[in-house]
């Protein structure tokens, strides 16, 4: 067999992993069930307990559904960078109202310890880029084609700061989603949020 056909194949196998192995929860059930889902994933998932704040800009229906501090796995990098899970629910039904996935190295971490991880990262645009792409890919895969989306990075300014977003977008009766990119002097992530209406 030529070599560059066995290459292909490899490929192509390497990218099916991939993209099989990403695991993003998006249908609405009961927080027992997501829990189930992250043990499946890894037998000892790593569960943080953090206090998170919603804003109404962030989720919208904040005073309609008042939810609990979310349910946080911590995962290790399938591509470049760690995710980090977190479900909101309200409690009283424990029934899923939103979700958040952030692929960004140590989430929680002390701001100056941060300093060190934004400067090596602050080189890595392409990474950040490549990472946006495929997981776009992987959600495309299950929610169709997003309602609006960008062809490259925008350059946008801040008072003294130049950075780079990218944005992703699906809506439905049902649901909204948003995948995101931003490379900023103090902030490299990739994130996806889903909530739903109802």
């Amino acid at each position: 067999m030529p070599s560059k056909l066995i290459l292909s194949i490899a490929a192509s196998f390497y990218l099916t992993g991939l993209f099989a192995q990403e695991h993003i929860w998006m249908k609405q059930t009961k927080i027992s069930e997501v829990v189930t889902f992250e043990k499946e994933i890894s037998p000892n998932p790593k569960f943080l307990t953090k206090n998170v704040s919603l804003s109404k800009d962030y989720y919208p229906l904040i005073d309609k559904y008042e939810v609990t501090n979310p349910t946080i796995v911590q995962r290790e990098p399938l591509g470049y960078l760690p995710v980090y899970a977190e479900y909101f629910y309200t409690p009283k039904d424990s029934i899923l109202r939103l979700v958040s996935y952030d692929w960004e190295k140590d989430r929680y971490g002390n701001f100056f310890d941060k300093q060190k991880i934004w400067q090596e990262e602050s080189t890595k645009f392409k990474v950040y880029d490549t990472e946006y792409e495929r997981i776009r890919a992987v959600i495309v895969n299950e929610l169709g084609a997003p309602a609006s989306t960008d062809k490259e990075a925008k350059k946008r300014k801040s008072e003294n700061t130049k950075y780079f977003t990218r944005e992703s977008l699906w809506e439905t009766q049902d649901f909204y989603a948003q995948l995101t990119m931003t490379f900023a002097p103090t902030t490299y992530r990739i994130r996806f949020t889903i909530y739903w209406k109802k």
